[in-house]
C-alpha cells in the first residue's frame, strides 16, 4: 500500500524518524522495517530510511514512497573503525532527527556512541533473534544504557535480553509482528498445482535470494519418505512459494534438478512471484524452514489464515504453541525423520488442529495482528519522545541551579 493512499490521524506531524535498515537479505525483520516506516508515515512523520542500494528492502521501500539514503561500503562494527561513520552522525543532526530506530545489534553500538549529544533523541530496538554472544563488559555498559526501548516479537525473549544486554524487562515491550490479514469466507478458485483433492499441500516461503540448496535437503528427504508411504488414500505436493519471479533466482536450475534427482518432479509446485499469503489460503499445512529468527512472520500469518504449521524447535516457536494450545508443531532443525511424523500427525489429525486454530484465533490476532503493532508503535514512540524532553529540562534546571 502507498503512504500517499491511506489515510490516519497525524500524531507525528513535523517529525523526522530514521529507520536503520542496513540489510540485503529479505525476511521478518525487514518486512518489520517497512510496517514500522509506514505506520510512522501515515501518523505523520516524514519517515527516513538508511539501507544499502539495491538491495530488495531499498527497492520495495522506495516502491512505496519511503526515502531512502544509501550506505557505501561494508558498516564498520570494530570500535576503532566508528570514525568512518561521521557521515552518518551529521546525517541524523542536518535531517532533524526526532527519532531513530535500529534493527541489527551490530548496528547499535556506534549509533548509541554518536547519539549520546542528541539527548532529544529516543533510541529504539528491534530484536528479532536470541542472541548468542553476551554484551556485558564494562565498556557496553554506558552505551546500552543510550538505548531507550527494545521491542521482541516473542516475550521468550526478555530473559535473553536481560542476560546478555543487561536490558531491563521494564525497557522492553512484546509488539508482535503487525500482521495485516482477515479470515475470508468467500470462494477461492483454487490455483493450478491444488489440482486434485487427493493430495495434501505442504506450503514453505523462498525468499528469492538464496545461493544455494544446503537448507532444502533435510525437507526433501523428509518429504520422498512421506510420498514413499503416502498417508491413507492420499498423497502430497510440496508447495515452494518465491516471492520473486524463478527466473530472476540464482538458484533455480539447481534446485529444480534437485528436485529431479530426489524424483519429486510430480510432487513438488514452483510457484512464483507469489503472494504468500494467498497461497496460503490454499495449502493444508505451513512449513517453517530453518531462518536467522527464532519465529518467521509467515509462520505467524499461516496460523491467522487459519492453517496449521510445522516450525523449528526454537524458545520462540515452543512459547509460542505453549500460549496458543495445539496450532502445530515443532521439530529439532536438521531431523528428517521428525519432521515427516510431524507433518504426518498434523495432516491425520487436521480437523483437530483446524479447532483449535479457530478458537486461539482472536488471541493470535490481539498478540500479532496490525492493530497492537501499530497502537503499541505509537504509545512508546509518544512515551520515549516525551520522556526525553522531560529529561532534557530537568538537566537543564539543574544546570541553572549549579551556576
Amino acid at each position: 500500500m502507498s503512504i500517499k493512499q491511506n489515510k490516519k490521524v497525524k500524531i507525528f506531524n513535523g517529525l523526522n524518524f530514521f529507520y536503520m535498515g542496513l540489510s540485503k537479505r529479505w525476511g521478518s525483520e525487514e518486512r518489520t522495517i517497512l510496517r514500522d516506516c509506514l505506520h510512522a508515515s501515515r501518523s505523520g512523520a516524514k519517515v527516513y530510511l538508511y539501507t544499502y542500494k539495491k538491495s530488495l528492502l531499498s527497492v520495495r521501500a522506495q516502491a512505496l514512497g519511503i526515502e531512502c539514503y544509501f550506505h557505501k561500503g561494508k558498516f564498520p562494527t570494530k570500535f576503532y573503525k566508528w570514525h568512518r561513520l561521521r557521515k552518518l552522525s551529521q546525517l541524523i543532526i542536518d535531517l532533524n532527527i526526532n527519532l531513530v530506530h535500529c534493527y541489527d545489534i551490530k548496528v547499535i553500538w556506534p549509533l548509541c556512541y554518536y547519539l549520546r549529544s542528541l539527548s532529544l533523541v529516543p533510541l529504539v530496538f528491534t530484536l528479532g533473534q536470541d542472541m548468542k554472544l553476551y554484551y556485558r563488559n564494562f565498556w557496553f555498559g554506558p552505551l546500552i544504557k543510550r538505548v531507550d526501548q527494545v521491542f521482541l516479537s516473542s516475550l521468550a525473549q526478555v530473559e535473553n535480553v536481560w542476560g546478555h544486554l543487561g536490558i531491563p524487562p521494564r525497557k522492553t515491550d512484546f509488539i508482535g509482528f503487525g500482521i495485516s490479514t482477515v479470515r475470508k469466507n468467500e470462494e477461492r478458485v483454487n490455483p493450478p498445482y491444488r489440482f486434485t483433492e487427493k493430495r495434501f499441500y505442504i506450503g514453505t516461503n523462498l525468499n528469492g535470494l538464496e545461493t544455494n540448496t544446503r537448507f532444502l535437503d533435510t525437507v526433501f528427504h523428509s518429504f520422498r519418505v512421506m510420498i514413499e508411504k503416502g498417508l491413507g488414500e492420499k498423497n502430497y505436493t510440496f508447495v515452494l512459494c518465491n516471492e520473486r519471479a524463478w527466473s530472476d533466482c540464482v538458484l533455480t536450475d539447481e534446485l529444480r534438478r534437485q528436485v529431479k534427482d530426489w524424483g519429486l518432479e510430480e510432487h513438488v509446485a514452483f510457484v512464483g512471484p507469489s503472494d504468500i499469503i494467498t497461497d496460503q489460503f490454499h495449502i493444508d499445512l505451513w512449513l517453517g524452514l530453518v531462518r536467522r529468527e527464532n519465529l518467521e512472520d509467515y509462520a505467524v500469518q499461516a496460523l491467522l489464515v487459519g492453517k496449521p504449521i510445522v516450525l523449528p524447535r526454537t524458545s520462540c516457536s515452543m512459547d509460542l504453541f505453549q500460549e496458543y494450545g495445539q496450532v502445530g508443531e515443532t521439530y529439532l532443525s536438521g531431523d528428517s525423520r521428525e519432521l515427516r511424523e510431524k507433518c504426518e500427525l498434523i495432516l491425520t489429525n487436521l480437523a483437530v488442529y483446524e479447532s483449535s486454530l479457530h478458537q486461539s484465533f482472536q488471541g493470535l490476532n490481539e498478540a500479532y495482528g496490525q492493530k497492537r503493532h501499530e497502537d503499541s508503535l505509537t504509545r512508546i514512540y509518544k512515551k520515549l519522545l516525551k520522556r526525553r524532553r522531560r529529561l532534557q529540562r530537568a538537566k537543564s534546571k539543574k544546570s541553572r541551579f549549579l551556576f
